[in-house]
């Protein structure tokens, strides 16, 4: 039976559904957005209660976009469908009571009704109950609390942000205080010259086709007599592309010469590279190979070397190298290479966290919220959930064509339901 048909039927859910459609348009399913018709099926959902039907029309008459914006109206509607369980609905009908829109303010019942819903992992409610109970907004401090839903709010960040750690890069040189890369032409009298500097920034170009053509071969040429003169960053440039195969054949033994002349000069990047390529042990890379239908592969890298990634490491991070201070406290705490440390392990995600490490900010909430390697603080844990759970680690593009859009929250848009975890160990 389609869903039109459930709906003239009566079925209240196909009514919600329906009028949804119709008030938002659905390409999939071959619906325009017809105003008038959304809002004939909506109001027979809201007549048979339909809990999301009530919810909706409650975030509708709030937003004032189907009315003059009654929000003592919205707030009856949010209660109905709030005593149904609806956690949607229980963080609408929080809000108002936080904000005292609708309904006389009361943070006491903000709180409970929060809770409700947070408890069944609304978002929104999660994070207002966080601010609340953290700030004692009319309610007493609760740190401990707080702790609890921030964790929850920046472990989903941590799931859905999560990237695998990678080797460091190379990067453009830029004059202090300023954003501005210098044009190819201004390098090449002086790498001419024999100027170490200027011979990397044009290798850069070339490798970039910044000013110049992309010549992959002409910037390695540049970025070797650059090395040879002793600059670290072209050293660190010839062991990266040897290792990842950037127009150089993979050479172990090129890989730890070039790195290592850069470390040896205190360069943090070259350092850390060194600290990953011990640390991750050997792995297997397949080529194409003219004449073969199926890819040739071989072993890169070396054996695993615990006690040269744990060197290298330590090297990079006292340089303020924020990765590899991460990786120190997952040395630490993992006891891998060195001795089980949790007050070493807490030091140096502190270090990252500071410097803005998403994963080592979480794991110190997580450290002060179990008192490893530091006093037990749910001030703390609360304070550095709170920064993480807030952080974004980069665009994510979701394509939307063909969607709905979002069904609204009367302080944005409804997210998915994260219900509550226990605190886990570090990540």
């Amino acid at each position: 039976m389609s869903l039109r048909a459930k709906a003239e039927e009566g079925d209240a859910q196909a009514q919600f559904e329906l009028g949804f459609l119709r008030l938002y348009g659905d390409f999939d399913e071959g619906l325009d957005v017809s105003k008038d018709e959304g809002m004939l099926w909506m109001r027979k959902s809201v007549a048979q209660g339909y809990p999301q039907a009530l919810d909706l029309m409650g975030c509708l008459i709030y937003k004032g976009e189907m009315s003059a914006g009654d929000k003592a109206e919205a707030v009856k509607l949010f209660r109905r469908a709030a005593e149904q369980g609806y956690a949607y609905a229980q963080s609408n009908l929080g809000y108002c009571y936080y904000k005292g829109e609708g309904v006389a303010k009361d943070s006491a019942a903000a709180v409970r009704w929060f809770r409700l819903a947070a408890a069944k992992g609304e978002v929104k409610a999660q994070h207002h109950l966080g601010h609340i109970l953290e700030a004692g907004d009319g309610v007493p401090k609760d740190y401990s609390e707080a702790a609890k839903w921030f964790f929850n709010l920046a472990l989903q960040k941590e799931k859905s942000d999560q990237r695998l750690p990678l080797e460091d890069y190379p990067e453009r040189f830029r004059a202090l205080g300023t954003t501005k890369l210098q044009p190819a032409s201004s390098w090449i009298k002086a790498a001419q010259a024999g100027d170490t500097l200027a011979q990397y920034e044009l290798g850069m170009c070339h490798e970039k086709g910044e000013g110049v053509a992309f010549d992959r071969q002409a910037a390695i040429m540049w970025f070797r007599k650059s090395a040879q003169g002793g600059y670290a960053p072209a050293q660190f440039v010839l062991g990266y592309f040897h290792q990842w195969g950037n127009g150089l054949e993979y050479d172990h033994g090129e890989v730890v010469r070039w790195y290592g002349k850069a470390a040896a000069q205190g360069y943090a990047k070259a350092q850390y590279n060194l600290g990953r390529y011990y640390g991750q042990g050997q792995s297997e890379i397949g080529k194409v190979v003219r004449g073969q239908s199926d890819l040739v592969w071989s072993k890169i890298g070396i054996p695993k070397n615990p006690g040269e990634a744990v060197k290298w490491y330590r090297r990079a991070a006292e340089n303020g190298h924020l990765l590899a201070q991460y990786e120190m406290g997952k040395i630490y705490h993992s006891g891998e290479g060195v001795a089980k440390d949790q007050v070493e392990a807490f030091k140096w995600w502190l270090k990252a966290a500071e410097q803005g490490h998403a994963t080592s900010r979480f794991n110190i909430g997580v450290m002060y919220f179990l008192g490893r390697g530091t006093t037990k603080d749910f001030s703390e844990a609360a304070r550095w959930f709170r920064i993480r759970s807030n952080q974004e680690d980069g665009l994510i593009f979701f394509c939307g064509v063909g969607r709905p859009i979002p069904r609204p929250m009367v302080d944005g848009i409804q997210t998915s339901l994260a219900p509550l975890n226990d605190i886990p160990e570090v990540r």
